[in-house]
């Protein structure tokens, strides 16, 4: 089976699906040993397809999770429901309910910035500790948008999004906007894994800076956010 090095993890995979293995394309590696294995079964997908799925997409939506849950469990590492970018070599990630507007939120920054912003993922990326680093990482799921990289860099501060008619950024801690953390990245509900979500936010937020960013739909909004940065 094909081998794909997503979060510097080779994982193997089989894709059922040509779009599925176009997907996962750019993530394909010559490595020959694999940390773990992950595959969607058939009978899952057939199951989750008789209400008219389309069955590539069910098919990624199993192997996204499988893979998530892995990672969660044994690399110290969750899914992040959000639009993360690189900015200057670092990570900053921009975390909303959908339709709030994190993508549109990104697509300022790019604009602002220029050539300094590369996008590492637009929907959902992967926020993994290695060497004692939190780093972002792009995956193969990208959203509608289909933006992002296999590409990584070290995690600087993480942003909540909230739509306001003022622009300002507030530094908060992670227990005040728990439940905004948890709908980012909640997979499960068992025991187990909220104990190493809440260890893993524990570590993430202890390292580096959490923001409520109260925005409108403006340039204003990524200078509060940039300024917010710098203090």
């Amino acid at each position: 089976m094909p081998i794909y090095r997503i979060a510097d993890l080779n994982i193997e995979i089989s894709p059922k699906y040509e779009k599925t293995r176009e997907i996962l394309a750019n993530y394909i590696t010559d490595e020959k040993t694999a940390d773990f294995c992950v595959e969607a079964k058939q009978s899952e997908i057939d199951r989750l397809t008789a209400n008219g799925d389309i069955d590539y997409m069910v098919e990624n939506s199993i192997i996204n999770t499988l893979v998530c849950g892995k990672i969660l469990d044994s690399y110290d590492g969750l899914f992040f429901h959000s639009s993360a970018l690189m900015l200057d070599g670092g990570a900053y990630v921009f975390s909303a309910p959908s339709g709030t507007g994190k993508s549109t939120h990104t697509a300022l920054w790019r604009k602002h910035f220029g050539d300094r912003v590369t996008m590492i993922n637009d929907d959902k990326p992967i926020i993994r500790k290695k060497d004692g680093v939190f780093y972002v990482y792009g995956t193969p799921w990208m959203g509608k948008s289909n933006i992002g990289a296999n590409i990584s860099a070290p995690l600087k501060a993480v942003f909540l999004l909230e739509r306001d008619s003022k622009n300002y950024a507030e530094k908060v801690s992670a227990g005040r906007v728990f439940a905004k953390l948890l709908e980012a990245t909640l997979i499960s509900r068992k025991q187990d894994k909220m104990l190493k979500i809440l260890e893993l936010y524990d570590e993430i937020f202890s390292a580096v800076d959490l923001f409520s960013l109260h925005c409108t739909v403006s340039d204003e909004a990524v200078i509060a956010a940039y300024n917010a940065l710098r203090k």
